[in-house]
C-alpha cells in the first residue's frame, strides 16, 4: 500500500493566510477532486479485471455505461473499449463458424465420395457403415445446433443451419441410393418366377460381392426385416400352401456354391381323389436347408430374423394342413407324422430358424385337440344363428304340467274346514306324491325350446362318439350356449313391454331348469367318459339370477304405476287432514282427480294381472300379485296411520275412498284370466282358490281391512277386538292401534281407561 501525504491537499493559502473562508473552500475543492480521481482509478481497475473473463453479460453491462456516464468520465472510456472487444469476439466467432462449416463440407464430400465408391464396387457392408456414420454425424450436429442457439454469437447460427440441411440432404440421398442398390441386388440373388413355379437363388452377386454381405448391409441400414418378411410372405402364400396340402411336389437343388433352384409342380391325385402327403416333411426340410445355406449363407443374425418372420406362419399353415389331413387317420399314421414334424423342427432349431423349446409335435397334438374345438364352434355357431333369428313378437308356446292338487285338502277348503296355518304352511294343498316338476302351465318362446333341443342333441352326440375330449368340448359348448342365451337376446324394457320381459323370465327359468336335469338324462353315459357327473348348476344359477332380475324389473314397474295412480287419493287425504279450504277451481280439479283415481288404480291392477297370470306359472304369478297388493294396501294403511287427528267426517270419507280398493283389488288383479286348466282336479274353481290364497298371503291387505273397520267402529268395539286378538291377527300392533285411537277419539278419561285396558291385555 502506497503512503499518501494528506498535507498535499492543503492549499498554500491556508498556510499563508490561515483558515479563512476562501482558503477553506479552496481546500474542500482540492479534496473533492482527489476523491473523484481515486474513485475513477478503483472503478477502472475493477472493470479491467472483469473484462478479462469475456463474460457476454459483463461486456454488455460495461458497454451500457456509455449512456449513463459523463462525456469525459472514465466510464465512457470503459464502454468504448467494451464495445470494441465485443465486436472482435463476434468477428472471431463468425470466422470460426465459417472454418468449421468449410471443414464439415470437405469431410462430408470425402465421406460421400467413399460411400459412392463402395456402392459402385458392390461393397455393401462398407457403404452401409458409412451411412450409419453419416446418420450419427447428423444426430450429433442436430443436438449441438439446438444447444448453440442460446449463445451470444449471431453469425454462427446461419452456418450451423446450412450445415444441418446439407447433412440431412446427404443422408436422404445416401439412404435412397443404398436402398435401391440393395433391392436391385436382392432381386438378382432371389429371382422369383412364381407363375412358372421356380425360384432361383444366386449366392455370388453379378454386380460383385456375396449375398451374405448383402444381408449384413441391410442389417446395418435397418431394412433387413422388411426384405426378409417379403421373402417369407412369398414362400408362405405362393409356395408352401400347395406343398403342405399335397397338391404340389417340391424339388430343391443346390448347384455348386453359388446357385440353387426351388421348383414346385402339380401332383397327381390318388385313385380316391386325395393327394399324398407322405413326403411333405422331407420336402420342407430340404427347403429350409437350402435357404439357410444358399440364400442366408448361414448368418446367425439373418437366420434368426428370418425365422421370426417365417417360422410362426409356417407352423400355423402346417398345423392347419395337418388338421385337415388327420381326420379319420389311424393312430399309427398320426404318430408317424408327429415324429417327422419333430425331426423337421430339430433341423429348424439347428440352423437357427426356430428357438429351442417350441415343440411342433405338441402343436400337432393341439391341432388334434382343435378338431374338437371345431365341433364345439359348430354348435356355438348354430346357437348364434338361432338367437340371431329370434323373433320377440312371435306367438309364445304353452309348456308345463297341471298343478298336482290334494283332493282331500280342497274338499275341506270348500267346506270351510281349512285353517289359516294350513294355507300358509307347505304343502298348502299340494299333492306331494305328484310330479315334482309340475308347476302349472306357462308361456315360453319357441327359441328356448329349440335351444333345449340343440343342447340335448349335442350331449347325445357326445355320448354316441365315446371320445373323452369330444365329450369335454361339447359339455363346454353347452355351458357357453346357456351363457349366450342370456347375453345375446336383448332384454325387453319392462316398462314398455312387461309381457315380453316376463316371457324372457320364463325362458331363462326354463333353460335353467333343463340344465339342472341334464345329469339325470345323460349322467351315466357322460360319467363313463369323463369320470364324474356333469354339473351345470353354476350356469343354471346365473340364468336364474338373470330371470329374477327381469321379474323384479316388471314388478317394480307395476308397483310404480300403482303408486302413480294412487297419488290423487293420497293428496285428497292430505287436504282433508290439513282442514284448509281450497280455491274453487283447485277443489274441483282435485275432486275430479280423486274420482278417477280408484277406477284408474283398479284398471292398472287388471292390466298387470293380465300380464302376470297370462304369462307366468301360477306360483310365480301369485308371488308377483302379492307384491302388488302389498304395495297398494301398504300405501293406504300408511296414509291412515300417519294422521294425528281424524274427524268423524274425515274418517267416513276415508272409508268411502279406500274401501272399494280393498274389496275389489284381488278380483281386478285376477281379471278375466282363465285358470281352469292349471289344476289336476276336475270341477275345482281355481279362481276362488287363487283369490283366497292371495288374501291369506297378503297380510297388509288384511291389515287394511282392519284399519278401515276401525275408522267406523266405536271405541268399545276397538277395545273388544283387541282383547279378542282380532286386531293382532290382522297385523296391527299395539302402537298402531293406540295411535289410531288417539287420532279418532277425543282425550277423555274414558279413552284413557280404554288405552290402559289394551296395554294390560298385551
Amino acid at each position: 500500500m502506497v503512503a499518501f501525504d494528506v498535507t498535499s491537499l492543503v492549499p498554500a493559502s491556508v498556510w499563508n493566510e490561515g483558515p479563512t473562508p476562501g482558503a477553506l473552500q479552496e481546500m474542500l475543492d482540492s479534496i473533492d477532486k482527489h476523491t473523484e480521481q481515486v474513485r475513477s482509478d478503483l472503478f477502472y481497475n475493477m472493470m479491467s479485471s472483469l473484462a478479462g473473463s469475456a463474460d457476454p453479460s459483463v461486456l454488455k453491462a460495461m458497454a451500457s455505461l456509455d449512456g449513463i456516464s459523463s462525456s469525459s468520465g472514465t466510464e465512457q472510456w470503459v464502454a468504448q473499449h467494451a464495445n470494441k472487444y465485443m465486436e472482435m469476439q463476434e468477428h472471431v466467432a463468425k470466422l470460426q463458424a465459417e472454418l468449421k462449416a468449410a471443414q464439415a463440407a470437405a469431410d462430408l464430400e470425402a465421406t460421400l465420395k467413399e460411400f459412392k465408391g463402395f456402392l459402385d464396387n458392390g461393397q455393401f457392408n462398407d457403404a452401409a457403415y458409412h451411412l450409419v456414420q453419416l446418420r450419427k454425424i447428423l444426430e450429433d450436429t442436430s443436438s449441438s445446433s439446438s444447444s448453440d442457439n442460446g449463445g451470444y454469437s449471431k453469425g454462427s447460427m446461419p452456418l450451423a443451419s446450412a450445415e444441418l440441411m446439407q447433412l440431412q440432404e446427404a443422408c436422404t440421398h445416401c439412404t435412397r441410393d443404398l436402398e435401391e442398390a440393395l433391392e436391385s441386388s436382392l432381386a438378382e440373388a432371389f429371382d422369383c418366377a412364381l407363375d412358372h413355379g421356380v425360384i432361383t437363388i444366386t449366392s455370388a452377386l453379378p454386380g460383385g460381392g456375396d449375398v451374405g454381405d448383402l444381408w449384413g448391409a441391410m442389417e446395418l441400414a435397418g431394412s433387413a426385416e422388411r426384405h426378409l418378411a417379403a421373402i417369407a410372405d412369398k414362400l408362405l402364400q405362393q409356395v408352401l400352401p400347395h406343398v403342405l396340402n399335397g397338391t404340389a411336389l417340391l424339388h430343391c437343388q443346390l448347384s455348386g456354391e453359388s446357385e440353387a433352384r426351388i421348383q414346385w409342380y402339380a401332383a397327381q391325385p390318388q385313385p380316391d381323389g386325395s393327394f399324398s402327403t407322405e413326403h411333405v416333411e422331407q420336402a420342407c426340410m430340404q427347403l429350409l436347408a437350402l435357404l439357410a445355406q444358399a440364400l442366408f449363407r448361414q448368418r446367425p443374425s439373418t437366420l434368426r430374423e428370418f425365422g421370426g418372420c417365417f417360422w410362426g406362419g409356417f407352423v400355423g399353415q402346417y398345423q392347419a394342413a395337418f388338421l385337415q389331413q388327420v381326420q379319420g387317420s389311424s393312430v399309427a399314421l398320426l404318430q408317424a407324422r408327429q415324429e417327422a414334424a419333430r425331426q423337421m423342427e430339430q433341423q429348424a432349431v439347428a440352423v437357427g430358424l426356430a428357438e429351442p423349446g417350441s415343440d411342433l409335435a405338441s402343436c400337432l397334438s393341439r391341432a388334434i385337440q382343435q378338431s374338437y374345438h371345431v365341433v364345439q364352434e359348430q354348435y356355438l355357431a348354430e346357437a348364434r344363428e338361432l338367437l340371431a333369428s329370434h323373433d320377440r313378437l312371435a306367438p309364445p308356446v304353452v309348456v308345463g304340467q297341471p298343478l298336482p292338487l290334494d283332493a282331500g285338502f280342497y274338499q275341506r277348503y270348500k267346506e270351510g274346514k281349512v285353517k289359516a296355518w294350513e294355507v300358509l304352511d307347505p304343502p298348502s294343498g299340494w299333492d306331494v306324491s305328484g310330479p315334482v316338476l309340475a308347476t302349472g302351465y306357462y308361456h315360453v318362446s319357441a327359441t328356448v325350446l329349440q335351444q333345449v333341443m340343440m343342447i340335448d342333441d349335442a350331449l347325445a352326440h357326445a355320448c354316441h362318439q365315446g371320445d373323452i375330449s369330444m365329450a369335454q368340448a361339447i359339455v363346454g359348448a353347452v355351458s357357453k350356449m346357456s351363457a349366450m342365451f342370456s347375453s345375446m337376446l336383448p332384454a325387453p324394457a319392462a316398462a314398455d313391454a312387461p309381457s315380453l320381459a316376463l316371457l324372457r323370465h320364463n325362458d331363462l327359468q326354463y333353460l335353467a331348469g333343463h340344465l339342472l336335469v341334464l345329469p339325470f338324462l345323460f349322467g351315466p353315459e357322460l360319467k363313463a367318459l369323463l369320470g364324474s357327473y356333469v354339473w351345470l348348476g353354476n350356469d343354471a344359477l346365473r340364468l336364474r339370477g338373470a330371470a329374477r332380475a327381469a321379474f323384479n324389473d316388471v314388478v317394480s314397474g307395476q308397483q310404480a304405476s300403482i303408486r302413480q295412480e294412487l297419488q290423487p287419493l293420497l293428496q285428497w287425504s292430505a287436504a282433508l287432514a290439513a282442514g284448509k279450504p281450497m280455491p274453487p277451481k283447485e277443489a274441483e280439479a282435485a275432486a275430479a282427480a280423486r274420482d278417477k283415481a280408484t277406477p284408474a288404480t283398479l284398471y292398472t291392477l287388471r292390466r298387470a294381472g293380465k300380464d302376470l297370470w297370462g304369462t307366468l306359472a301360477p306360483g310365480v304369478a301369485l308371488e308377483a300379485s302379492q307384491q302388488l297388493l302389498d304395495t297398494l294396501a301398504g300405501l293406504l294403511v300408511g296414509d291412515v296411520l300417519k294422521k294425528q287427528d281424524i274427524g268423524e267426517s274425515e274418517a267416513y270419507e276415508l272409508v268411502q275412498l279406500y274401501r272399494p280398493l280393498a274389496e275389489k283389488a284381488v278380483q281386478e288383479l285376477l281379471g278375466d284370466v282363465d285358470l281352469s286348466s292349471q289344476g289336476s282336479l276336475e270341477g275345482l274353481d281355481l279362481r276362488d282358490l287363487v283369490a283366497g290364497a292371495l288374501r291369506h298371503r297378503c297380510g297388509v291387505l288384511r291389515k287394511l281391512d282392519a284399519v278401515l273397520g276401525l275408522l267406523a267402529a266405536r271405541l268399545a268395539a276397538i277395545v273388544d277386538a283387541w282383547e279378542r286378538g282380532q286386531l293382532a291377527a290382522a297385523g296391527l300392533s299395539l302402537v298402531e292401534v293406540r295411535r289410531l285411537v288417539v287420532a279418532l277419539f277425543e282425550d277423555t278419561d274414558y279413552r284413557a281407561q280404554c288405552l290402559q285396558r289394551m296395554e294390560c291385555c298385551e
